[in-house]
């Protein structure tokens, strides 16, 4: 909840500058900060949760993870391979914890 709070001192202390550019890079940051604000609830949100929902909220946190890292990283206007690589992953992992929860949850 901190970094909701401070998302618009953060930006404002790395971009104090109002011209075009300080102005993109600043928008650019809040949606990582948002984006990571989001991951991080959904997260949470996983720790006492098991089964479907668990799986759906691991899926959520993945994808708001992605979209940090592609807004660092990568293209945000195009879908190109990285985005395959990205949900690829975030279902495998999702999967992946389905399947452990689901072991220790029967045993």
């Amino acid at each position: 909840m901190t970094l909701f709070v401070t998302n618009y001192g953060i930006c404002q202390y790395l971009y104090p500058a109002m011209d075009d550019l300080s102005c993109d890079k600043w928008w650019e940051t809040n949606s990582c900060i948002y984006g990571i604000t989001i991951a991080l609830l959904l997260l949470a949100s996983t720790l006492k949760e098991r089964g479907v929902l668990r799986f759906i909220l691991d899926i959520g946190a993945g994808f708001a993870v992605s979209n940090v890292i592609d807004r660092m990283y990568f293209n945000t206007t195009q879908f190109n391979k990285s985005d395959y690589i990205m949900i690829a992953l975030t279902v495998l992992i999702a999967v992946l914890d389905y399947k452990k929860n689901e072991h220790t949850t029967n045993n």
